[in-house]
């Protein structure tokens, strides 16, 4: 009995111990440091409402992100799916979709008139898709000036483009052959491509347009590019497809120069018969302005006629001369004419006096162009002569390439000999983009280029009129 009251008498006093042992930790906790550091160790551990409410904010904004990435970058890569195949083997269902989009009429601003017949008969109406102070749309102009082929010009805004937005060229010029719908893309593959015509015309434009196949890529934002590999060679058209089977043009794939013999020796019996031909009242018919008639088109008398018989160095040298402008002369230009914020803004005015903007552009659009590109082309220009490798003061990177050239053309008339050929033509017309700039000034006076220059102007500009026909409001 005595063992049970004690065992009772200690569990009563355990019990006790207990119960006032709960009731001071309880009070000790409820201290604020104490629930303060309680809190801290429970929020290292585990997350608070407003932790974890966060945090799945920040899950969903990424895969949201993800989401939308994801969606774009795969509309992109089906916005051609299924034409591309058929694009990269034939240019010429994407050529078709794009003339199809076209409007039609253009919207001209302005005819390109002579007041003299072409060099060589050109019977297709052209229409060229320009900004009047690129480099490589004064290639093409130049061109077609001294060829006298007349052509439509529809000058595009360099800001919205509206006006090619039909085509997914994106780049100017764009030149379209009227008659046959035919779109002609990159300066140099459109120069070839017209030459090599007036060298071996042909039944069809299209006989020589198929000869300069575009290799199209498309990259990983879905945006197309042209490469033309072959746009700087003349091309000899089938003997099907020519208008005159039997008429030789060497070309520059030619192995040897035999050709030009047997062309020296022909061109010699055609004098000494011209000779006899006069002497005996025989010769070529003349009509009353003084042309001669030769084949489809007509030529002025006493006019040098463009030779196209070329040995195989002078094309060799004339293609290399094309890619060197191209290639480096072209890239010394917007350093130059951009390289401090004023002579930017001078550059820009001279281009809207030069393309008469006022006539063409809305106020609003021109300023835009004018104020807003200056600024923006003062930061490109930097970029570009870091790109290029340009000299850190630009000028001396452009008196090297004028000098380059001068001494290239020696001390003949031309590169071309006593007329001008392709590359002068180039040269030419990329100087005339930036021809009322101060950068232009400078290359006038501290090189000897300026006397290629006036005989080039001399020759190419005499009979260009060009007649505006339309003003945009």
């Amino acid at each position: 009995m005595s063992f049970l009251l004690i065992s009772a008498s200690r569990t009563l006093q355990s019990s006790f111990v207990r119960q006032s042992f709960l009731l001071q930790t309880s009070r000790l906790l409820s201290t604020p440091q104490l629930r303060h550091a309680q809190t801290q160790q429970t929020t290292g551990d585990y997350p608070t409402s407003n932790s974890r409410r966060r945090y799945r904010y920040y899950l969903l904004s990424i895969a949201a992100g993800i989401a939308i990435g994801a969606a774009y970058t795969l509309r992109q890569s089906r916005k051609y799916e299924g034409l591309m195949p058929e694009y990269m083997s034939n240019v010429e269902p994407l050529e078709r979709k794009a003339m199809e989009a076209r409007p039609v009429p253009p919207p001209v601003t302005k005819h390109i008139t002579f007041d003299e017949p072409p060099r060589e008969n050109f019977p297709f109406k052209l229409t060229l898709y320009q900004y009047v102070t690129c480099p490589f749309c004064c290639k093409v102009r130049a061109f077609l000036n001294y060829n006298r082929i007349p052509y439509d010009i529809v000058e595009v805004n360099s800001v919205m483009r509206s006006e090619t937005k039909w085509s997914l060229y994106k780049k100017v010029p764009i030149l379209v052959v009227e008659n046959e719908e035919i779109q002609l893309n990159d300066s140099s593959m459109i120069i070839s491509a017209i030459d090599s015509y007036l060298r071996m015309p042909t039944k069809r434009f299209q006989n020589i347009s198929k000869l300069y196949q575009a290799v199209i890529e498309r990259d990983e934002k879905g945006k197309l590019s042209f490469n033309y590999p072959n746009k700087y060679f003349l091309v000899e058209p089938l003997v099907d497809d020519r208008l005159d089977p039997t008429r030789q043009v060497q070309t520059e794939k030619t192995k040897n120069d035999v050709s030009d013999i047997q062309t020296t020796i022909v061109a010699e019996n055609s004098s000494s018969e011209s000779f006899f031909s006069r002497f005996f009242g025989r010769g070529k018919a003349k009509n009353e302005q003084g042309l001669t008639t030769v084949g489809a088109g007509s030529v002025r008398k006493n006019e040098p006629k463009p030779s196209h018989h070329k040995s195989s160095e002078q094309y060799r040298l004339e293609r290399k001369w094309r890619e060197w402008v191209d290639t480096k002369f072209v890239h010394t230009l917007s350093p130059n004419i951009y390289c401090t914020l004023r002579q930017s803004l001078n550059t820009f005015r001279w281009f809207s006096q030069a393309g008469d903007w006022e006539q063409i552009f809305p106020w609003y659009q021109r300023w835009i162009i004018v104020y807003v590109g200056a600024i923006v082309m003062r930061g490109v220009a930097g970029k570009l002569r870091k790109k290029y490798n340009l000299n850190d003061d630009v000028r001396v990177s452009l008196y090297e390439c004028g000098n380059e050239w001068v001494k290239a053309v020696g001390n003949n008339s031309f590169l071309g000999g006593s007329q001008p050929n392709l590359a002068d033509l180039n040269v030419y017309g990329i100087l005339t983009a930036i021809q009322g700039t101060e950068a232009f000034q400078d290359l006038m006076n501290h090189t000897k280029i300026q006397p290629w220059f006036e005989r080039m102007k001399h020759l190419v500009e005499p009979h260009f009129a060009d007649n505006r026909i339309r003003v945009t409001t």
